[in-house]
């Protein structure tokens, strides 16, 4: 079942994945094509996910865990997904003697050419650092290639070549009954806000204005949402680790009444609003705006109080990247202790853990939101 309100909304249902051996394929030569910046410490990454699954259960939140689902594929199914994506010739055979747990590891955690030698791959030479499968080493990030809003599930468009076979991996393993394909531009999780009936969406550094262009007026014609807010996202140049990445590393809606806010950034943004196919710029301080659409009684978490080195800190820690589990409450980091304050003064519980490798990871850094696809938000 599929059924989500709004990002403030309750959490019910939820994805997640545990890293496995696909990070263990980190190396200095590897970095760049898999578009990471650092290696993590395998071992504190574990334990740092751990912790934060045993928070969500421990509040009574259905937790699905992708890396156990996609052992549930029949062999055949992760047969073809192997051969549709490998670069390497594989007898079918050798992939038919092994099981399913072995196929679903080798879906996420890929293959080295030197291990597609070694079980019969047609290879005249196998350089270690090369893929014949390459790992998703990013699939621990469910929150970008499938959304929900309404009772629909959206199958994302990655921009990073790295994550492209995410997408229909997710919508595989989940077997979603209602399903929007995004075919055209790139449109990702991490920009997408519902917020009962309408989508608050940004776009410009991961979402592509083609994205949005093609797959908002499908969720009106469906019936989701009514209208769109959209927010244009600058950041230096389009590459990971530079600037901004996606909506929710700039800004968090823990209630309806509040917003987490990089100051600094979204005063400047421009706002489009998009209603009865038509769209038009909005002159106002996205903050203003969201007042129209969440609460006249807004109430504004600077990031780091937007003070000046507290704001750019915690912003670069992603202390908007938070994750709604019930009314009025929070899962955080731990170390964005100034505006975790500040969201308890405005009546947010802040539930906190330690990220220390996590937020090490993926191509623009990742959080507590970037870890969690709702399925159930009511």
């Amino acid at each position: 079942m599929l059924d989500v309100k709004a990002e403030y909304a309750p959490l019910r249902r939820v994805v997640v994945a545990t890293p496995g051996k696909e990070k263990q394929r980190l190396t200095p030569k590897t970095l760049y094509e898999l578009q990471y910046a650092e290696i993590p410490d395998l071992v504190e990454l574990r334990n740092e996910h751990d912790v934060f699954v045993d928070k969500l259960s421990s509040l009574g939140i259905e937790v699905v865990n992708l890396r156990k689902e996609v052992n549930k594929l029949s062999k055949e199914e992760l047969i073809d997904f192997v051969e549709a994506n490998s670069e390497c010739e594989i007898p079918r055979q050798k992939l038919e003697d092994m099981d399913e747990g072995e196929l679903g590891d080798m879906v996420i955690s890929g293959l080295t050419a030197t291990e597609a030698k070694r079980i019969g791959g047609k290879l005249v030479v196998a350089e270690d650092e090369e893929f014949c499968l390459k790992p998703l080493v990013n699939v621990m990030f469910t929150r970008d290639p499938g959304m929900v809003i309404g009772k629909t599930y959206v199958k994302g468009k990655m921009r990073w070549e790295s994550r492209r076979k995410e997408p229909d991996l997710f919508v595989k393993i989940l077997k979603p009954e209602k399903v929007l394909e995004v075919k055209r531009g790139f449109f990702e999780g991490g920009d997408f806000f519902p917020i009962e009936g309408r989508l608050l969406m940004g776009f410009g550094t991961r979402s592509s204005g083609l994205g949005v262009s093609y797959a908002i007026p499908k969720l009106i014609d469906e019936g989701e949402i009514d209208e769109a807010i959209l927010v244009k996202l600058d950041t230096p140049e389009l590459h990971p680790n530079k600037g901004i990445g996606h909506l929710d590393t700039v800004m968090g809606v823990p209630a309806k009444d509040v917003v987490i806010y990089y100051k600094s950034l979204l005063d400047k943004a421009k706002v489009f609003l998009y209603k009865g196919k038509d769209t038009v710029r909005d002159q106002r301080k996205l903050s203003e705006v969201l007042k129209d659409y969440l609460n006249r009684d807004l109430r504004i978490v600077n990031i780091g109080n937007a003070d000046y080195y507290d704001e750019e800190r915690e912003h670069w820690l992603l202390a908007s990247n938070v994750i709604v589990v019930d009314k009025n409450k929070m899962v955080a980091y731990e170390h964005n202790r100034i505006t975790n304050k500040l969201a308890e003064e405005a009546g947010i519980e802040v539930i906190t853990f330690k990220g220390n490798e996590i937020i090490k990871e993926g191509g623009e850094r990742s959080g507590p939101r970037c870890m969690t696809l709702p399925l159930v938000k009511s």
